[in-house]
Order: C-alpha cells, then sequence, then structure tokens
C-alpha cells in the first residue's frame, strides 16, 4: 500500500528522502512531539481558569466602603508617623506599606478600587504639600523679620576673619558657629545681603 506524503503531496520515499532517519520520518516524529504532552510534565501543565474569570478577590469591607477622601486621610497619618523628621514626605515611600497593613495588594484588586487607592494616594501627596507650603510660608515671614539682625551678625563674623566677600560655604559655617538653621531661600538672602554690605564699607 502506497503511503502519501501529507507535505510533500508524493508517495513517502523512505529512505530516499531527506527527512527520514532511523527509520522515522523526521517531519512525522516531530509533530508527535509537540502535540504530545510528555508524561513528567502533565502534573505541571498551566491550570486553565474556569469560565466566567478567575476566583474574585476578597477586598476588605474598610477598603470596599471607605471614600477616597477617608482613605487619603489615613494615609496622611500613616506618612506622618512613618516618615517622621523627613524635610518632604512622599507618600509613594509609604504606600505600599500602608496597603499591606490593610492586607490590599494592589495588583490583584479590580480596576475601581484600584482607582480608589490612587485617588487617595493622590489626595493625601497633595495635601501634604499643601500642608508643607503654609508651614514653609509661615517659617519665611517669620524668618524675614529678623534677617536684618542676622546680616549685621555675619558682616562682623566675616571682618573678624579678614573676609572682602563670603561664599556660600562662609555662610554656612557662620550658621553652624551660631547654631541657626533658616529656610534655603532665607541662607540665599543671607548671602547676597552680606556681600553687599562688606562692598559697600570697603
Amino acid at each position: 500500500m502506497k503511503i502519501l506524503c501529507p507535505f510533500f503531496k508524493d508517495e513517502c520515499k523512505g529512505n530516499e528522502c531527506a527527512m527520514w532517519k532511523d527509520e522515522k520520518c523526521l517531519i512525522i516524529s516531530f509533530m508527535e512531539h509537540i502535540v504530545t504532552v510528555p508524561e513528567e510534565f502533565e502534573e505541571r501543565a498551566p491550570i486553565i481558569p474556569e469560565i466566567g474569570g478567575m476566583r474574585e478577590v476578597e477586598i476588605p469591607d474598610e477598603i470596599k466602603s471607605a471614600t477616597p477622601e477617608e482613605l487619603a486621610a489615613e494615609l496622611i497619618s500613616f506618612a506622618k508617623k512613618e516618615l517622621s523628621g523627613e524635610e518632604r514626605m512622599f507618600v509613594h515611600k509609604v504606600s505600599q506599606l500602608f496597603w499591606g497593613d490593610k492586607n490590599v495588594e494592589r495588583w490583584r484588586m479590580p480596576p475601581e478600587i484600584r482607582l480608589k487607592m490612587g485617588k487617595a494616594e493622590m489626595l493625601s501627596q497633595k495635601q501634604l504639600d499643601t500642608e508643607r507650603e503654609i508651614k514653609e510660608r509661615e517659617q519665611l515671614e517669620k524668618e524675614k523679620t529678623g534677617l536684618s539682625s542676622l546680616v549685621n551678625l555675619c558682616v562682623d563674623w566675616a571682618k573678624e576673619r579678614g573676609l572682602k566677600r563670603v561664599t556660600q560655604a562662609d555662610v554656612e559655617a557662620f550658621l553652624m558657629e551660631k547654631n541657626v538653621e533658616i529656610l534655603r531661600q532665607t541662607r540665599r538672602s543671607l548671602y547676597a545681603l552680606v556681600n553687599v554690605k562688606l562692598r559697600s564699607k570697603r
């Protein structure tokens, strides 16, 4: 009985075919291999989700019922506790820990919950930045009232050391010696005003 080759649409040539080896057709052997799951791999075959999708992830009630604003308020308190002492607080540094404490994994949550979490993080960062800006403005106003006397002290300090002008490093050394802490903006003003006074008194 003639055997028809399904690939070349001709009679199987057997040993005369370039794809024949060890009394077998290499093409047929290859096709049999890729469509058959080896026995040793059967237990490790991927699990196909049931019809209707994967099992629904359990969402904690406090996350499900809370508004983004309520979650943001909690996240702000958490960030202030964990990032205490930092000049600027960034929510992304503690958000994963915060959600973890609530047994929530963002990547497993449905889209509407991920959206709520993202909004809570955005609101909390905005609130923290606003509080920081208000505090900084208040501090600047306070430092501005004492800047004149600080300039005079720094001018005298510079003259004692024979300096005709001061550098930023000199200003830092002066502040450290006097144990004075001021904002970056005030330091820049101090540097500029001290040099103006030193030039005018030559």
